[in-house]
């Protein structure tokens, strides 16, 4: 279990996929989920539920930081972290990696603040 907090205007966890099974929780802020071929808008108080290999992205859309728990189950590390972390997170759409769903925010990689939607 733990607590991010994404950055106003397009702060992300980008498009990946684990073997657990993962649920977010939005405490504060909005945004667009994505999962497997499908986008959503996602606000305070709302969860979403990710199946084990199924492939997800969460952006803040909104002008504040979005505040959001998350759950692994089984628990334990998770290989995306490390693939952010250094870098080298797959795009979507390229290395067998599914493309992003119609609609989906632009995928944003690495570890420097993120460029704001639409930049």
């Amino acid at each position: 279990m733990g607590y991010s907090i994404l950055e106003a205007n397009g702060g992300q966890v980008p498009w990946h996929n684990q073997e657990q099974e993962e649920v977010y929780f939005i405490v504060q802020g909005e945004g667009q989920i994505c999962v497997d071929n499908e986008c959503s808008p996602i606000k305070a108080g709302q969860a979403v539920f990710m199946p084990p290999g199924k492939f997800h992205q969460l952006t803040n859309t909104g002008d504040e930081p979005m505040h959001m728990m998350y759950v692994y189950c089984p628990g334990g590390d998770v290989a995306h972290w490390r693939q952010e972390l250094n870098g080298t997170l797959p795009p979507a759409g390229k290395d067998g990696i599914p493309p992003l769903p119609e609609g989906a925010a632009p995928q944003w990689l690495g570890v420097e603040p993120s460029p704001k939607l639409g930049a």
